[in-house]
């Protein structure tokens, strides 16, 4: 068993990494090599094709404890995006988004499966009638339709350095989709299939995961405060959200949910929760590397030849209630184009928590829930794979993924120049001279600004500026007119100057305050011509992007940070 746990994890990682490569060659997500690889070496592949599986399903068990872990951590990270501030920000504007997306995809997912098997399939299920059998179906896909793969969407906007508002209301939704759907969950499976066991173990699935989650969560913020080594606050992330795990086991209760909860908890504890994030970011992607192919090799790629007409009316009428949803959602929310026209796309990847819905669904009711089982997990193949260009399609097209995040993919030296230079490295290890690299060629500022640009209008009451002001992660604001012509920038200094003039801000609005910017960059420019302007600004941090033959169109936002990262990942010496 010890050597093929090993072989497994060798598998695992190495073919992880050959994966991601070829992804990446091919411009697609890294997540989506990693899930083909997991299906390739998987039990489900070897067993269609009669050959051996390099991760047994016995090496699979041993090592779920991993996979565990790694989506515990991630819904914490996507609890973390319910900051109190950010949700103060957009307030029920959120709400009614998240609402409207979650309720037209349970219903466009139940009234397409629950009548085409009360009027085309005729299923029915012992002791049940088919109207009873119908309804029943209906609820329980509707409601785990409504969850979304929180682990694709994270990692695609790590790996393509996604940032802005629609990236920050895509997190958002997806915490409330898998909270609403794990709780929507266990209230119709108390009501529908376990109504004898009285309301206390009702209260024990819904509550029991928010209070063990919330206690853990303030159990990590306030040891925290007492460890400054990053180090140790890995140590103590990982430990704790392992614990947190444990005794959701032990419960039998759900551990993502009170995942999700623990996050959202220290997010808002926490004054080290950034410092936390960071810490962990650095150490945690082997993990969700392992829990991707652990994702493909469970895939069970012989359901979708039994998933049927139920499976496939599943199938479309979730992708359609997502994109419809979202749309509508975004419009009665008063959201902008781009959150009306893209978010549908980042929520339609869905893996770990329907999956575990779905087999809680097939050991609660035998007699209808292997049949829904068979369903989620046939179709959880489908989205798994096209999940995952979907979210990167969306957050490209929303404009919030940098261009050099998609040129710069591919292996920056070819097999033998990169034998070539080890050969070097080792001569220079002996004493002899090392290897300089070479220029990395043209990179413009366009391939790394961010084009989706949160704006303040120029009429904007110096009260509303305030708050727009105190909900953003930026210390300098683009200021627009009503026909979106670019006026200039807002300094924090300027609001904050203003603070001790009370008696002038009814008076005021963001144009008064507005500043014609000098220092606007062209897109064009290289990044070495636009460091030369950073350098010469070292106290701004943001710098408008504006087209060179109409100065008061604005295309983007540069960031010092991003320019420095850029410098930093292409090896050049700024």
């Amino acid at each position: 068993m010890m050597l093929q746990l090993l072989t497994g994890l060798a598998t695992v990682f190495l073919g992880a990494l050959i994966g991601g490569r070829l992804a990446s060659m091919c411009y697609v997500p890294r997540v989506t090599g990693y899930l083909l690889v997991g299906l390739l070496v998987g039990p489900s592949m070897s067993g269609l094709l009669g050959i051996p599986s390099l991760l047994s399903g016995a090496a699979l068990e041993e090592m779920r404890i991993i996979a565990d872990v790694a989506l515990a951590l991630i819904l914490m990270n996507i609890g973390g995006s319910f900051e109190l501030e950010n949700l103060r920000r957009w307030g029920r504007r959120l709400l009614i988004f998240s609402a409207t997306e979650i309720l037209v995809t349970f219903f466009s997912v139940a009234l397409a499966t629950g009548l085409l098997n009360q009027f085309y399939l005729q299923h029915t299920v012992a002791g049940l009638p088919l109207w009873e059998t119908s309804l029943f179906f209906a609820i329980f896909l509707g409601v785990i339709a409504t969850a979304t793969a929180p682990a694709a969407t994270l990692m695609v906007i790590r790996e393509y350095e996604a940032e802005g508002p629609v990236t920050s209301t895509v997190l958002t939704l997806v915490g409330l989709n898998n909270l609403v759907s794990i709780l929507g969950f266990s209230a119709v499976a108390h009501f529908l299939l376990r109504s004898d066991e009285g309301g206390g173990v009702l209260l024990l699935q819904m509550c029991g995961p928010l209070a063990v989650g919330a206690l853990f969560g303030f159990f990590i913020s306030a040891w925290a405060q007492r460890l400054e080594l990053p180090s140790e606050q890995k140590v103590l992330l990982i430990g704790g959200v392992t614990a947190c795990t444990a005794v959701c086991r032990y419960l039998s209760i759900d551990y993502l949910m009170a995942s999700l909860v623990l996050g959202l908890i220290l997010a808002n504890s926490s004054p080290r929760w950034h410092r936390l994030q960071d810490s962990l970011r650095q150490i945690d992607y082997p993990l969700y590397v392992a829990f991707f192919v652990f994702a493909g090799a469970t895939l069970h790629i012989e359901t979708l030849g039994q998933i049927g007409v139920l499976g496939i009316a599943y199938v479309v009428a979730r992708t359609i209630g997502k994109w419809l949803g979202s749309r509508y959602g975004a419009l009665f929310g008063r959201f902008g184009k781009r959150e009306r026209s893209y978010a549908g796309l980042t929520l339609l990847a869905q893996a770990g928590v329907a999956i575990g819905l779905a087999g809680q669904l097939s050991r609660s009711w035998p007699e209808g829930g292997h049949l829904l089982e068979t369903i989620i997990l046939g179709s959880v193949v489908i989205f798994e794979l096209i999940g995952p260009l979907a979210v990167r399609h969306g957050l490209v097209q929303a404009g919030e993924v940098p261009l050099l995040s998609l040129l710069q993919k591919r292996a920056p030296l070819g097999t033998m120049e990169g034998l070539h230079n080890v050969a070097h490295h080792f001569r220079a290890a002996l004493g002899l001279p090392g290897h300089s690299f070479s220029d990395p060629g043209d990179i413009h500022v366009r391939h790394i600004m961010r084009q989706n640009v949160e704006t303040v209008r120029n009429d904007t009451p110096y009260y509303d500026l305030l708050k727009f002001i105190s909900h953003s992660r930026y210390d300098r604001f683009p200021v627009v007119d009503a026909e979106q012509r670019f006026l200039g920038m807002i300094n924090y200094t300027e609001i904050r100057d203003l603070l001790f003039e009370p008696t002038l801000a009814p008076l005021v609005v963001a144009g008064d305050l507005t500043a014609a910017n000098p220092h606007a960059i062209n897109p064009e420019q290289s990044l070495r011509e636009a460091l030369k302007v950073l350098q010469l600004n070292r106290n701004i941090s943001y710098f408008p992007v504006v087209s060179k033959d109409e100065p008061d169109r604005l295309l983007g936002i540069l960031s010092q940070n991003d320019v420095l990262a850029a410098f930093r990942r292409l090896k050049a010496d700024p």
